[in-house]
């Protein structure tokens, strides 16, 4: 009935290579915006831009955003400032009133976020590891899903990397860079959906500039002097008839969140509809009574905040994503859940990311890691539901093989149809676990309709067998 859904194959060499480990989860490869700090020596970006990463893997920064998308690179109107933490409003932030990161039923709830240059990781963990790294952990970006998620356990409760930063093009040898600020929404909907981005308002950008630059800030911002902060988030609206920005003014002053204004808040995930925030403050400007805990969580007009920890227990989420002790720190973080049925998401996001679904019953191995989201090409004015994975046949080394994506509108247990295959290794990708991509055409037809399409990716070598989890989005 849906056999036009799956159009046409195509082939996609991508490369093997040797860093020490694969980016996976389920935001794997996900375009998303941010700003670099000072010292990150990024073509073209400075402290007070934002930028976007390019869709999926392989270190470049993607072309200009397609005309009649707002422009993000605007809206801080030259000001030298150092954007420091960056949010849309958009993030679904799960908690309680007292900070319990509780998930509701059926529905699965993640954050994703970058580190500080400072920031080394409990020892053992995901976070240590990748410090060591060349391009270290501050250009990284990470993710974890709540405990409590309706996901398959393997993706619940684990730290992991969705993006390397020699991924993305924010490292390319010499200095580590650092993401200060992060978001993925940004990207998400202006970038890869601007078709779907045009049924929002216009949007209004949440920001905070680092402690060093608040001398900078204009006096058209606030002249309040305990309000020419970093810890004051400030805010600028698209205004379309003009196609300018507003003049930013105070959205929240630190007062708001139970901070200081000598603190630096220098992470933001803030939820306009449910009335909750996420946010971090700079662990080397500590209050009085000493460092804050690296995430927070506050219910807006209450001026308090809360440790974000899980339910019950209480152990702080910093810890459970492996920040340690000292001045490991959240730099910048994103909050993120696709709702259900009888609490759905405002920005439809089962539409625009996929969602993992338990194995199927085989035997198989599965290793596999991958992601699906939504796109629009406007070079071909057509939308596409784009799938990304990384991984190998057993036992997960680089080896002469197969990769297979298969598809299915039946449903996550099939059957599903072969849409195409790619031989491994190729010599001209250099990132772990030989990420591959395919692509397929949303016809018109079905575009919003709310079928599943879900994807399956499996590794096949002379002796082994890998496969992924079903990863499924709604057309």
């Amino acid at each position: 009935m849906h056999a036009n859904v799956f159009a046409s194959l195509s082939f996609v060499l991508l490369a093997s290579a040797a860093l020490a480990q694969a980016s996976s989860g389920p935001v794997l490869a996900l375009p998303h915006g941010f700003s670099v700090d000072p010292a990150t020596a990024l073509p073209g970006a400075t402290s007070s831009s934002l930028e976007f990463s390019d869709t999926g893997i392989d270190a470049i920064l993607p072309p200009a955003l397609p005309p009649g998308v707002p422009d993000f690179g605007a809206f801080l109107a030259g000001v030298p400032v150092d954007l420091d933490a960056l949010s849309l409003g958009l993030d679904w932030v799960v908690g309680n009133a007292i900070g319990e990161a509780v998930v509701g039923a059926g529905q699965w709830a993640a954050i994703t976020f970058s580190v500080s240059r400072a920031t080394t990781g409990a020892p053992g963990s995901l976070l240590a590891s990748a410090a060591l790294e060349p391009d270290g952990a501050a250009a990284d970006v990470f993710g974890y899903v709540l405990p409590g998620s309706d996901l398959p356990p393997v993706f619940v409760g684990i730290p992991f990397r969705a993006q390397d930063s020699r991924e993305t093009s924010t490292y390319v040898g010499g200095l580590p860079g650092n993401l200060d600020a992060h978001d993925l929404y940004i990207a998400l909907l202006y970038q890869e959906n601007p078709p779907l981005a045009a049924l929002l308002p216009p949007p209004t950008i949440f920001f905070s500039v680092s402690a060093a630059s608040a001398p900078s800030i204009p006096m058209a911002w606030t002249a309040v002097p305990a309000l020419r902060s970093g810890a004051t988030v400030f805010s600028s609206t698209w205004l379309p008839a003009t196609s300018t920005w507003s003049t930013p003014g105070v959205a929240f002053a630190p007062a708001t969140f139970g901070i200081l204004p000598s603190e630096d808040l220098d992470a933001l995930a803030l939820d306009l509809a449910h009335g909750l925030v996420l946010f971090s403050t700079d662990r080397a400007l500590p209050p009085p009574t000493g460092p804050r805990d690296p995430i927070l969580f506050s219910v807006l007009g209450s001026g308090i905040h809360w440790i974000y920890r899980l339910p019950g227990v209480g152990t702080p989420i910093s810890a459970e994503v492996g920040l340690g002790l000292g001045v490991d720190d959240i730099d910048g973080i994103c909050s993120l859940d696709p709702g259900s049925p009888a609490q759905p998401s405002q920005i439809r996001l089962p539409f625009l990311l996929g969602t993992p679904e338990p194995p199927l019953p085989t035997t198989i191995p599965t290793e596999l890691q991958a992601s699906v989201w939504r796109r629009f090409d406007p070079n071909l004015n057509q939308e596409f539901a784009e799938t990304w994975m990384t991984g190998w046949p057993p036992p997960g080394a680089p080896q002469p093989s197969l990769a297979i994506v298969a598809g299915s509108v039946n449903g996550a247990l099939g059957p599903y149809t072969v849409l195409g295959v790619f031989v491994r290794p190729q010599p001209g990708n250099p990132f772990q676990g030989h990420p591959e991509h395919f692509r397929i055409a949303i016809p018109p037809a079905l575009s919003l309709t709310g079928l599943p399409l879900h994807f399956l990716w499996g590794a096949l070598s002379p002796a082994t067998f890998n496969l992924s989890h079903p990863i499924g989005i709604l057309l």
